[in-house]
């Protein structure tokens, strides 16, 4: 390094969604709701910040400050979105980013300024701004549902992330991109092309996406395309299911699943690392036509939403932790992925113990549990599954 250099500071770069969740929890005898009918919820309907983007980078913020990289905690994480940051969401979205230490970059351009008008709330409203996203998240016999307003985060696009400042100050290590299908300004080659620019520029950053779901059940929006500058995707078997068109086709009658979805995305994309999660039953990872399993330990779930987000930050964690270890390696090795996949299984079996998806965990329990999550797979030799659940 010449004299006079300044080291850049290590970056990880979450992109994505954020919200607020709005909370009603059914009453079990009411677990229901029926159109034009009325439900009990079991206790008040509290509003926290969320979205899977936001959740994610709580998570690996608070990981990182936990353990480190490499035991070097001076790594930032931040977390591009678009709020209006005037509304009482985005106030407690902003709140939120600063208690957990992560910085949030509100994408808001003036090319796109409808979330924004005015210099308080009152203002912004009564001009035509849009509010903040926010949703109304329903838990009921632990499953969750959601109802939606994407509200200004319908203005954010592909083109506005990772400006020239955040290359100038940073060593960009990992972009990670959560929510495609909650961002229609990301579909159809207006993120992609912005990740193909990353790539380009160093091929030793790591990409990784979390679809989350299709509101539209449509399963498009350009996100296959997009594959070839990925090196990992991670979603739940739905989503999969979804993108696939596994229900739509005739191979079900010749295939598990696993087998399907391997075939599938290698012919899409062969060198497309495929993380599917599978809540209680662990995760798989497809690559090359091949499936292999990651088990995780059962737990009684108290909440679980954004248990997908924390397997997300912790898969992310693991991977760039090892990596920084072994620097010697070349790719993206076996030893790798299987230690990303034993934290990100721990992180969510962790999450769905706690009561709210933005809310991680102490440091003590996510080290029992990771251990616990390791003797089990050392413990027994875990086979791929049927795929029929």
């Amino acid at each position: 390094m010449d004299q006079g250099t300044t080291k850049k500071k290590k970056l990880i770069s979450i992109v994505g969604d954020a919200f607020a969740d709005i909370y009603c929890y059914l009453d079990n005898e009411t677990p229901h709701v029926v159109v034009g009918g009325d439900a009990r919820l079991s206790q008040p309907m509290t509003t926290r910040a969320g979205g899977s983007g936001l959740n994610t980078s709580t998570h690996l913020c608070s990981l990182i400050n936990h353990f480190g990289i490499n035991d070097d905690t001076d790594i930032e994480v931040n977390f591009q979105t678009v709020i209006n940051e005037n509304d009482e969401y985005g106030k407690l979205i902003t709140s939120h980013a600063k208690c957990h230490g992560f910085n949030l970059l509100n994408r808001r351009v003036s090319d796109y300024p409808s979330c924004f008008f005015g210099t308080d709330e009152e203002s912004t409203l009564a001009s035509g701004g849009k509010s903040s996203g926010h949703c109304a998240v329903i838990i009921a016999q632990g499953e969750r549902s959601f109802m939606t307003h994407i509200g200004c985060l319908g203005d954010y696009r592909g083109s506005h992330i990772l400006d020239e400042s955040i290359n100038e100050t940073y060593d960009l290590q990992h972009v990670h991109v959560s929510g495609y299908f909650n961002i229609p300004g990301f579909w159809d080659g207006e993120l992609g092309s912005k990740l193909e620019e990353i790539k380009q520029r160093n091929k030793e950053i790591t990409i990784s996406l979390v679809p989350q779901h299709d509101a539209t059940e449509t399963w498009d929006g350009g996100l296959l395309e997009a594959l070839t500058n990925i090196d990992f995707l991670i979603l739940s078997e739905v989503e999969a299911k979804g993108i696939t068109k596994y229900h739509d086709s005739a191979a079900i009658r010749k295939k598990t699943f696993f087998e399907y979805a391997a075939t599938y995305f290698h012919d899409k994309s062969p060198n497309t690392h495929v993380i599917i999660t599978l809540g209680s039953d662990g995760c798989v990872h497809l690559k090359n036509r091949a499936i292999d399993k990651v088990a995780t330990v059962k737990k009684e779930p108290i909440d679980p939403t954004g248990a997908g987000d924390a397997f997300a930050a912790g898969f992310v964690y693991g991977f760039l932790d090892y990596m920084s270890q072994n620097k010697d390696n070349c790719g993206i090795t076996s030893h790798a992925l299987k230690t990303s996949m034993l934290w990100g299984c721990a992180s969510g079996c962790c999450c769905v113990g706690i009561d709210g998806a933005s809310r991680p965990p102490e440091k003590k329990i996510i080290e029992q549990v990771l251990a616990d999550v390791q003797t089990v797979n050392e413990a027994e030799s875990v086979k791929p599954p049927s795929g029929e659940r």
